[in-house]
């Protein structure tokens, strides 16, 4: 099944590139652009030793407690305000994955602890740690040498957080802020390629461990 949804993702991949090559030559930009991210993610604070992730690591089989993994992301620039100053005005909304730990430990969920002096009952399997992020940002973009080269910021947009698993307290949800910087270069018209950096900070519900960053390599889709 993975196999057939990866050819179907390359497939797909190349008849967009195909079209984004034959309409190149009648491209009129309006100052948009959907983007695809990948890169990696690290969690400011490890997760293991809590009741979700690992069962406390009760019975020492392992904490779930990794910190760096890999993000994926998609999201759209919507043009603002054009010509404020050297730059574009952009709002920007963006769905973010990151995976950062995934260890086969015992899971709370389906563990049965018998404690009778002689027998505890219990199940091991992986549990994966992992956010899901939704920003809505505020993006200020520069063009240079004619729009080839367009660095640019984000002072601070609102991120809405989910953690799985769920903290402690059972609190999986949280808001936050992020700020991030970036740098593109348009290879083709509709095109561009770029590289990013993103820290997402969150307010700190109740054992909630939710702040990390991201550093990606992208693709944009300029309309």
């Amino acid at each position: 099944m993975l196999k057939k949804i990866s050819y179907l993702s390359v497939l797909v991949f190349a008849i967009l590139l195909t079209s984004i090559l034959s309409a190149e030559q009648g491209f009129a930009e309006m100052g948009g652009q959907v983007f695809y991210r990948y890169g990696i993610a690290n969690l400011k604070d490890d997760r293991g030793g809590e009741v979700f992730t690992d069962t406390l690591n009760y019975l020492k089989e392992g904490s779930n407690n990794g910190t760096r993994g890999w993000n994926v992301s998609a999201g759209l620039d919507l043009p603002l305000l054009k010509d404020i100053g050297p730059g574009t005005l952009l709002g920007e909304i963006m769905v973010d994955y990151a995976s950062f730990s995934k260890k086969k430990v015992t899971q709370a969920t389906s563990t049965l602890l018998q404690l009778d002096g002689t027998t505890v009952v219990h199940s091991t399997n992986e549990v994966a740690v992992s956010e899901l992020a939704v920003v809505v940002a505020p993006k200020y973009r520069i063009d240079l040498y004619d729009g080839k080269l367009r660095p640019w910021i984000i002072p601070a947009g609102l991120v809405f957080l989910v953690n799985s698993p769920p903290s402690n307290d059972t609190t999986y949800l949280d808001i936050g802020y992020q700020f991030g910087a970036g740098i593109e270069y348009r290879i083709l018209e509709p095109l561009s390629i770029g590289l990013d950096y993103r820290y997402t900070i969150a307010s700190g519900e109740p054992n909630m461990k939710a702040t990390y960053s991201t550093i990606a390599l992208y693709m944009g889709i300029n309309f």
